[in-house]
């Protein structure tokens, strides 16, 4: 049976094949850009529910992403908390197709391998495709890039949120960042 972790936000068709990759998840709550995400969080049925956002980092964000402070960051990643709610936001800088790109740097790994474009305004072409939720290109890929710091972070902080949702330790989320 296919798990759904509907409580998990991702903005992107690329996001939603990383998360799902890192959390081992088959059925997230995609959604089409961070405003979408936002506002499945604050006003659906995830409103007094926990949830995971994963967006970013937009020049233009969301207001309700004004009712979140930032609890630790990366490079890359930034992790914010509601105020009030059981609600988080993981927040990729500066979006998550030159994350991947960055990753794959670290790691030496040449994207042509695995027939996908090197330069960004290619890749994001690609990755803002309805296809790269389930392109087996960024599978294969997602596998060779777990040695990079930054994946293995987003994994850790997704996976504990997700482990233990409404009894998260800020202190313990923190030291994930190193």
């Amino acid at each position: 049976m296919e798990k759904k972790d509907w409580h998990i936000v991702p903005e992107c068709y690329v996001d939603t094949n990383l998360v799902e990759f890192l959390i081992t998840s088959h059925s997230v709550n995609h959604q089409k850009g961070c405003n979408a995400v936002a506002k499945k969080m604050k006003e659906s049925n995830l409103k007094n529910q926990f949830a995971i956002g994963i967006i970013d980092n937009d020049k233009r964000q969301h207001s309700y992403v004004s009712e979140f402070t930032e609890i630790a960051h990366s490079e890359h990643i930034s992790l914010l908390k509601h105020r009030e709610r059981p609600h988080y936001f993981v927040r990729i800088s500066p979006a998550m197709d030159q994350f991947i790109l960055d990753c794959a740097a670290e790691q030496n790994i040449n994207l042509q391998d695995y027939d996908l474009p090197t330069q960004l305004s290619e890749f994001t072409k690609v990755t803002k495709d309805v296809n790269a939720k389930d392109d087996h290109r960024f599978k294969s890929l997602f596998k060779a890039l777990d040695g990079s710091k930054e994946i293995a972070m987003l994994r850790s902080v997704l996976n504990y949120l997700n482990d233990k949702q409404y009894k998260c330790d800020i202190a313990e989320l923190q030291k994930l960042f190193g």
